[in-house]
């Protein structure tokens, strides 16, 4: 197969969709990292592929740029840290997403309430708040995924 060569003009010209899925797959990272530390490259893989999932109707060209960027973020986070990685976006696209290291707990309290329909009836943008939920969900997706996978290695030695 052709390696595509994309010059970092070109990674720099898709940078609006890049910033679409950065979020999600800083998202993935963090939660991973929370429960397993640093990612192996199968966790890698799978956070990269969640960010990709979430890009939306692309033409060809456009979606090689995301995904050889995204693969660039990989690489350095495999080869250094994920510090070096956030850095190399923050320099390249002047992105930068806090990390939201909060506890389980936190989480839950988050997406349950007492009161739901208030909830929904007081958020002035629901649409945020459908992605908050639509993330959380793909986070947990994610754990299950691990934990599925934990098991059936574990029942493989049995």
């Amino acid at each position: 197969m052709d390696h595509l060569i994309i010059s970092e003009d070109d990674m720099v010209k898709e940078s609006a969709e890049f910033s679409k899925v950065y979020p999600i797959l800083i998202h993935e990272i963090d939660h991973i990292e929370r429960v397993r530390g640093k990612l192996n490259d199968f966790q890698l893989m799978l956070a990269v592929s969640r960010a990709k999932d979430s890009m939306g109707v692309l033409g060809w060209e456009r979606r090689q740029t995301v995904n050889s960027i995204l693969e660039k973020y990989a690489q350095i986070y495999r080869e250094y840290d994920r510090e070096s990685a956030d850095e190399w976006v923050f320099i390249t696209f002047g992105y930068r997403v806090d990390s939201g290291y909060e506890t389980e707990a936190e989480t839950m309290a988050e997406t349950t309430s007492a009161h739901p329909q208030e909830e929904i009836d007081n958020d002035v943008d629901v649409s945020s708040r459908m992605q908050e939920v639509s993330n959380l969900i793909v986070m947990k997706e994610a754990e299950l995924l691990q934990l599925y996978r934990e098991f059936y290695l574990l029942s493989q030695r049995s």
